[in-house]
């Protein structure tokens, strides 16, 4: 069976001075180590796996890959993931705020209760209910004059994720709808007959 993983906490991997490749590889070592048939088979950008396993509960393979990864995943499935996308494609900025750059992403549950209101907006983002385990988020962002601004300016989806954790309680993580949509297209690539 093939999950999707989209771990908490890990950035652009040149932070970590190693290569995807690499890192998946160390990752993929570490579950053989715990004896499982899990195992990393592909990634799209930072943190973000194509993970095949005969195993049917998504909770003992997050536990895995968090303990492979040294950090905590949202385990879906491609349908899950594809339905969060269906929803997120519908929704449109906001309205009233014309002049500011949004970024449409997803925010996926990776630990606690299933959630029954949307956080309140905040001056980084506004949230839109997708499911009781994910949030669509316009993330804003900045106009910016300057390739130093910008990395001053922009709030990152890593903020975005705290956000949302300290609004809800758990654990989230939140990624661009790109991000997502590319790593849909990838699993759906590498496994075109995955349903």
């Amino acid at each position: 069976m093939i999950w999707l993983a989209i771990s908490s906490g890990i950035g652009e991997f040149s932070s970590r001075r190693k290569k995807m490749k690499v890192y998946v590889e160390e990752t993929n070592r570490r579950l053989s180590l715990l004896r499982t048939p899990t195992k990393i088979i592909d990634w799209h950008s930072a943190g973000n796996f194509i993970v095949q396993t005969p195993k049917a509960n998504r909770f003992e393979i997050s536990e895995e890959l968090s303990l492979a990864l040294g950090t905590s995943c949202a385990v879906l499935t491609i349908k899950e993931v594809e339905q969060c996308l269906s929803v997120s494609d519908k929704a449109a900025p906001p309205q009233d705020q014309t002049e500011v750059p949004w970024t449409k992403g997803i925010a996926f549950e990776v630990r606690g209760r299933p959630i029954t209101t949307n956080p309140p907006s905040n001056p980084h983002a506004i949230f839109f209910p997708i499911n009781t385990r994910a949030l669509g988020v316009f993330k804003r962002d900045q106009h910016v004059h300057s390739d130093a601004q910008e990395k001053a300016d922009q709030v990152g989806w890593g903020t975005i994720s705290d956000d949302i954790s300290g609004a809800v309680g758990g654990k989230w993580t939140a990624r661009s709808q790109a991000r997502v949509q590319g790593l849909i297209e990838k699993a759906r690539k590498r496994i075109p007959l995955t349903p």
